[in-house]
């Protein structure tokens, strides 16, 4: 049966995967067949994503601690993921700015 949202037989590379966002939606794009190869900087939390996928003998599923607010951080990652069909970029810093004035 044909599913467009299936990702067998894809690897995808999420970013941002120890939390919030980028963990849903790596538990969600393993559900659908891929394997991942997930990052972020704290290596706990990423562990802890990495336990929530789910796994079968098709698809293997990496962890890359990786700071990617930084050059070096950027060039470790790519120096060590494996050849990849899509990528989620969700690693982001969450800062509050006030906003003072909204115009139209």
């Amino acid at each position: 049966m044909y599913n467009p949202f299936s990702l067998e037989g894809k690897t995808i590379l999420i970013t941002g995967a120890s939390s919030g966002i980028g963990r849903a939606t790596a538990i969600e794009c393993a559900k659908m067949g891929a394997s991942l190869v997930i990052t972020g900087r704290d290596e706990e939390r990423l562990k802890e994503t990495l336990t929530r996928l789910e796994v079968s003998k098709d698809r293997v599923h990496m962890q890359i601690v990786a700071d990617l607010s930084t050059e070096d951080g950027i060039k470790d990652l790519v120096n060590q993921i494996p050849q990849i069909d899509g990528c989620v970029s969700n690693a982001g810093v969450v800062g509050r700015t006030p906003i003072h004035v909204i115009t139209a």
